[in-house]
């Protein structure tokens, strides 16, 4: 039986575009899985089982320390983070004490990207003590650049009102953010101009950013694909929503993105 959260249902838009588009925004794509603490995953070594699983596609290997301090600074506490990152370093996956992340900037499709975490989740079993995940988050990045302002036809008119209006000038920051919850799960968009500097002109121009990030809670480690599955089609339903016909005329044109 397919699970299904009551998060799902968050979100009634239904875009028909899904794996329709050959380009797409993605600054970054992140999926972090949270489970419950084990405190040795934070020594200096790292898990030799979760090492050699992932050489091959993961062969650079860094140690980032984390200090916290304690109720006013009198005490604090070291861990470490293990990080392991691709050969082109374009994909990294993360090791604390209570989460694994994985997250790239060569993002080319969606099942290309769950076949990555899935792997990854399949050698973290092994060393995580837990049959479930406490939280798990996809998150997508994405920044709409063209070669003009961004707000005419690139974002859905409803997420940019007031820039339409004309009644504004001189804008520096615009900004906005829509949550939502539910007793299993949530999602959040947060989206706004992204100021640049032209190099021909020297002039600011904007991009648009499209932040979205969708999370499910209480996650059966075999459920972990539909999970993810199903965060996906809630995030490209708030995307497809979010962006003007000039973007998806952009995004259905071919592309020559290759996978790093």
């Amino acid at each position: 039986m397919t699970p299904n959260w009551n998060a799902d249902s968050l979100v009634d838009i239904r875009s028909k575009n899904v794996d329709q588009y050959k380009r797409n925004f993605l600054h970054q794509a992140v999926c972090e899985l949270r489970f419950p603490t084990l405190m040795e995953l934070g020594d200096p070594r790292p898990p030799t089982i979760l090492v050699k699983a992932l050489r091959k596609e993961y062969p650079h290997l860094e140690l980032a320390n984390e200090v916290s301090l304690g109720i006013g600074g009198n005490s604090s506490n070291n861990t470490h983070t293990h990080i392991f990152r691709s050969a082109k370093f374009t994909w990294t996956v993360s090791l604390k004490q209570s989460s694994l992340s994985i997250e790239t900037t060569a993002y080319s499709d969606y099942d290309h990207m769950k076949e990555r975490v899935l792997r990854v989740v399949d050698a973290a079993s092994k060393i995580i003590d837990s049959d479930f995940f406490t939280r798990i988050g996809l998150r997508y990045i994405n920044i709409v650049k063209c070669d003009t302002n961004p707000v005419l036809g690139w974002v859905n008119p409803e997420l940019v009102g007031p820039l339409l209006s004309g009644h504004f000038k001189g804008i520096h920051e615009y900004a906005g953010k829509l949550q939502l919850t539910a007793d299993d799960g949530g999602c959040l968009l947060q989206h706004g101009i992204v100021l640049k500097q032209k190099q021909s002109a020297g002039e600011m121009v904007p991009d648009y950013l499209l932040d979205i990030d969708v999370f499910r809670n209480e996650i059966q480690l075999s459920d972990t694909g539909e999970a993810l599955d199903a965060m996906h089609l809630q995030v490209f339903d708030i995307f497809d929503w979010a962006i003007g016909s000039k973007a998806r005329e952009h995004l259905s044109a071919e592309s020559s993105q290759k996978r790093a």
